[in-house]
């Protein structure tokens, strides 16, 4: 997904002179060739996130269309205040690109991780949080974002997933059905863990969808979920806070949650190990369903 939001940006700079890319140096290699044709869009302050924030807020209030570009807890988590008060707060439409969504970095440690970021932009008013399963959604999702007059953070894992739609997307605030398997039990999930989903829901025949935009005003989703008999939130993400939290407050309807537990994580891993030591792999989603 990465590359696809890097090819997303390309054509949006080529496009629009104004557009402005700013990286806290990150996206080494990514980059290389649009900052040598962009010379005039692109800026790399360096490691200073707080700085990158108000950099962005300031050149979108002077009519920059801006996306700032970095691993995911360095441009939500760590300039949480500059996030809040230069662009939430003023209501500046400024893209915030994270990449390394969930445990993406295993096993660079807590530092890395982005476990906790949807919770946190979820605090902030005026914020629409994107979390994309595959290349077809990111794509959708950067360009409601850039067409967007509020601020936006989009949050991607790294690069290599796979399209799990086989259609371009039409209206990104809808829920996105990936698998019809009858009204018994419906999957609702998030990001690249949409793939570990899907492998469950052929075994099951369950139902399976995506929640690109996770605090979407579209009530569909909310109309749907009364129509199964159990609901599950699988993401990677901490349990209490993330998508399934959200949903909760909405709906009077009981969901049950799978994902990872609210405390630091410790285990060291790859990602793939990490999401069967925290059960959210294809096996622990099943043995999840069993015990209930």
């Amino acid at each position: 997904m990465r590359n696809t939001l890097a090819q997303c940006i390309y054509e949006v700079a080529k496009a629009n002179k104004d557009f402005v890319l700013i990286t806290g140096d990150a996206g080494l290699g990514v980059w290389d060739s649009y900052k040598e044709e962009f010379r005039e869009q692109y800026f790399n302050p360096g490691i200073n996130e707080a700085l990158c924030v108000g950099m962005a807020s300031g050149m979108a209030l002077c009519g920059k269309k801006v996306v700032y570009y970095n691993i995911a807890p360095f441009v939500l988590m760590r300039p949480y205040e500059q996030v809040r008060n230069d662009i939430c707060y003023q209501n500046v439409p400024v893209i915030l690109a994270g990449t390394g969504s969930g445990i993406t970095y295993m096993p660079s440690g807590m530092t890395h991780y982005a476990i906790e970021d949807i919770a946190l932009g979820l605090t902030m008013p005026n914020l629409e949080i994107f979390s994309p399963c595959d290349p077809v959604e990111a794509r959708a999702c950067f360009a409601y974002a850039y067409a967007s007059k509020n601020p936006s953070y989009i949050r991607i894992p790294k690069a290599g997933e796979p399209n799990l739609h086989t259609a371009e997307i039409v209206d990104i605030t809808a829920p996105q059905m990936l698998r019809e398997g009858g009204n018994s039990v419906l999957f609702i999930t998030h990001s690249a863990i949409a793939a570990e989903v899907l492998e469950v829901a052929s075994v099951v025949n369950a139902s399976v969808m995506s929640v690109p935009f996770i605090n979407s005003k579209n009530g569909e989703i909310l109309k749907r979920i009364p129509t199964f008999d159990r609901v599950i939130v699988v993401e990677e993400h901490f349990k209490y806070g993330g998508l399934g939290t959200y949903l909760q407050s909405q709906v009077d309807k009981k969901i049950e949650i799978l994902g990872i537990e609210n405390a630091y994580v410790h285990f060291i891993g790859t990602q793939a190990q990490a999401r069967e030591h925290y059960g959210i792999n294809a096996k622990g989603i099943l043995n999840f369903i069993k015990g209930l």
